[in-house]
């Protein structure tokens, strides 16, 4: 493994919210790993470590975690029985993963079998390395999701006729190479890709994808300017639509490179998982046969290359989610995005300095073309909507100032996140008919009509 960047005596460790990413733990962590104090833990049985974390997972449980709670709600509004449970078991997999990354991951080695996780579809991922292209392992923070890399480490293929062992990469902060960096030096068939460097970082893994290494990138990292999908498409109650990174997208159209999503499923213990491997998302070899019209005119076009670069991506990202997101609504309590979901799934129409419905029009108006050019939903009319918006806009434009319209707005924002396209602007119509003043000079049923139309474009 080629030598990663140190971190200085000035480098700082953000602490997030999240117990893992705590700058004290990761430091007690590389201390333990550094001297091999873990080396005394191989015959301790995992038992032990877990009655620390079923003590304080059900301490922090008694009265329930507001923001798991949230979460919780949304996804399963009817169960709340679960809630307090759920926060346990939470709580408890945030101590076990720590506990199993410091004392257990770094002894496993090729004759400590005990060690070892079961894989399942390991041929899908074998059968992508055979294409020589690279392949773009996704996964997401389920469970303790760095057994997916770690059963890798010993396996072997067979290429040209060679047993080989598989070429590894994975994407990591400065503070994760900072936590396994000492248990990850005599792995030689892995290179860590840090991520605080973005004007190299794309150059970096093209090179890897080239000599046919197998990255694998967490993909349930939501930023706000990423292209947002549907959760699970076509699902009742999971249709909405969040922010899904782009890379992974990138480097399949550009390279051709194969996705092959990976999950890890703790077993009795978070110690043991069973590594599954997906199949490869190939969309030129799809069976179209259980598809809706809608998603199949979809993906014949961009077998034909129709689609442009937003759809291409945002289809991709609809299909990786169909595969990875399954598994979060069937194990809610192991998914550690839980925690921060609703803060990073956020999309919000701020109404702050607005004092007139005018203005709100028209803050609205281009939150929403922002809205349309920053999502991606099947058979969706981008260009007929975007349309309707700029002449709408040009409409409000030409009205003039009424020193009537006046306004004042008690709320601080419009909450649009965890939403579909056509319950985004039925929200936003909605607050925008409550809104309106009756008592301006201006006739601004017309725009809310116009509105109301563009629902026939979803």
């Amino acid at each position: 493994m080629p030598a990663t960047e140190s971190l200085s005596k000035d480098s700082s460790m953000r602490p997030t919210q999240t117990f893992p990413e705590y700058n004290l733990i990761f430091r007690l962590s590389h201390f333990i790993q550094k001297y091999k104090i873990n080396r005394f833990f191989e015959k301790v049985p995992f038992l032990g470590f877990k009655m620390i974390s079923i003590v304080v997972g059900i301490e922090h449980s008694i009265n329930g975690h507001k923001q798991l709670s949230k979460t919780w709600n949304f996804f399963y509004p009817k169960r709340r029985d679960l809630y307090k449970h759920w926060t346990n078991l939470f709580i408890r997999l945030n101590i076990e993963l720590w506990l199993d990354s410091t004392f257990y991951l770094p002894l496993r080695n090729p004759t400590n079998t005990e060690f070892f996780n079961p894989i399942e579809g390991f041929s899908h991922l074998e059968k992508a390395i055979k294409k020589k292209k690279g392949v773009l392992v996704p996964t997401i923070h389920l469970g303790e999701f760095y057994h997916t890399l770690f059963s890798l480490f010993y396996k072997k293929i067979e290429i040209d006729g060679k047993k080989q062992k598989i070429l590894l990469a994975i994407l990591s902060s400065k503070e994760n190479d900072f936590l396994f960096r000492e248990q990850l030096k005599p792995i030689k068939n892995l290179d860590v890709i840090l991520t605080d460097d973005f004007t190299r970082l794309k150059n970096t893994i093209e090179i890897h994808l080239k000599r046919n290494y197998t990255v694998f990138l967490l993909y349930d990292y939501y930023s706000d300017n990423q292209l947002r999908v549907p959760f699970i498409y076509n699902s009742n109650s999971s249709d909405f639509l969040i922010p899904c990174p782009q890379m992974i997208n990138h480097f399949h159209t550009k390279l051709g490179t194969p996705i092959v999503p990976v999950i890890a499923i703790p077993t009795n213990e978070l110690k043991h998982s069973i590594v599954r491997f997906l199949p490869e998302i190939s969309i030129e070899n799809m069976n179209l046969s259980n598809e809706t019209q809608v998603l199949k005119e979809d993906i014949i076009n961009f077998q034909n290359g129709s689609l442009n670069k937003k759809q291409q991506y945002g289809l991709l990202s609809l299909l990786l989610n169909r595969q990875l997101y399954p598994y979060v609504l069937k194990y809610p309590f192991l998914w550690q995005s839980s925690f921060l979901f609703f803060k990073r799934t956020q999309f919000r129409i701020q109404l702050k300095n607005i004092f007139s419905y005018r203005e709100l029009l028209q803050v609205v108006l281009t939150k929403l073309e922002l809205f349309i050019n920053k999502t991606y939903e099947p058979g969706r009319k981008d260009e007929l909507i975007l349309l309707e918006l700029q002449k709408i806009s040009n409409d409000l434009e030409k009205r003039k100032n009424d020193s009537k319209d006046k306004l004042q707005i008690t709320n601080k924002y419009i909450e649009l996140g965890r939403l579909n396209g056509k319950a985004t602007f039925t929200k936003v119509i909605s607050i925008l008919k409550n809104l309106q003043p009756v008592n301006t000079n201006q006739d601004y049923d017309q725009i809310l009509e116009k509105l109301n139309l563009i629902l026939n474009h979803f």
